[in-house]
């Protein structure tokens, strides 16, 4: 979650606790019959910005000022349920208009009520959220559908500006439990989640290169809810 930092920021916020050792070292010397080794002092401010960013103190600091999941960047560590909407049926609609003579539909004019319903998938996730790292992974717990499960392979959290929430955009690998020839058994999708600070949720949109040599790619709205 450093990545949300400025080099600017982290570079004066290091500098200035340096600073602040250094004067407590003075007082020390001055106090008590103490003589610090001011050559150790960048490798104290390194384990006391560590112990300030280790997760279950900077949780704790968020949980006493949620303030802090605004200004900076949310929370976001544990288990979610998420519920995506995909434009396969849409996908299905445009195949069979293409094999029928009268059933023919044209995608791009079409009235909305004539687009056939996204269909809702359920899965969970798991989000785990450091200030070295940021993971998450996925998977089908109902295994109705054939997602098995899905491993991120890069997360990025951005933060807000002005009117634009925090968020996250991430890149993923899908594994399918299927052997037919027109799905794949693996894939790689991308998905941007705006965070709303109102309902504690990340909404957003998620695309796929499933099938894409048949244009067939998927994609859809996706929405993650927390567990608990």
């Amino acid at each position: 979650m450093y990545r949300i930092l400025s080099k600017k920021a982290l570079f004066v916020s290091f500098s200035w606790l340096v600073v602040g050792l250094l004067l407590l070292g003075q007082y020390l010397s001055r106090s008590f019959p103490l003589s610090p080794k001011y050559t150790a002092i960048p490798a104290l401010a390194w384990i006391v910005l560590s112990t300030i960013l280790w997760n279950p103190v900077w949780r704790q600091v968020w949980r006493w000022f949620p303030r802090l999941g605004r200004v900076v960047f949310p929370d976001l560590n544990g288990r979610w349920r998420v519920e995506l909407c995909s434009n396969w049926p849409r996908q299905e609609q445009l195949l069979n208009a293409a094999m029928s003579k009268l059933d023919v539909i044209d995608m791009r004019h079409c009235a909305p009520e004539r687009l056939a319903p996204l269909t809702p998938i359920i899965l969970e996730a798991e989000i785990t959220q450091t200030w070295w790292s940021f993971e998450m992974k996925m998977w089908n717990p109902q295994r109705d559908t054939p997602i098995k499960r899905s491993d991120t392979i890069s997360v990025d959290p951005y933060v807000g500006t002005g009117l634009r929430p925090h968020g996250v955009c991430y890149f993923f690998k899908q594994t399918n439990e299927t052997d037919i020839v027109s799905d794949d058994a693996e894939f790689y999708g991308a998905a941007r989640l705006e965070y709303v600070t109102e309902t504690d949720e990340l909404e957003g949109l998620v695309w796929s290169a499933r099938q894409w040599r048949r244009a067939m790619n998927t994609a859809g709205t996706v929405k993650f809810s927390r567990i608990g």
